[in-house]
């Protein structure tokens, strides 16, 4: 992870909704009509990720779309 980075991105609802149960903050955006999160990175956050998501179920960046 590049330390400018401060989103973590999410498109799978039930993994997103897991993190946002846990209280990790977040902010709704829009692709292509399709929800997704954004969530603000953490090293709790990133520390949770790395031990139960597969890499393929998030990224990084700093962009929101609305």
């Amino acid at each position: 992870m590049n330390k400018q980075e401060k989103l973590i991105k999410v498109y799978d609802q039930d993994k997103a909704n897991q993190l946002i149960s846990l209280g990790f903050k977040y902010i709704l955006e829009s692709v292509n009509g399709k929800p997704g999160y954004a969530f603000f990175v953490s090293e709790k956050l990133i520390n949770f990720i790395n031990s139960n998501f597969d890499s393929k179920d998030f990224f990084y960046n700093n962009t929101l779309h609305f």
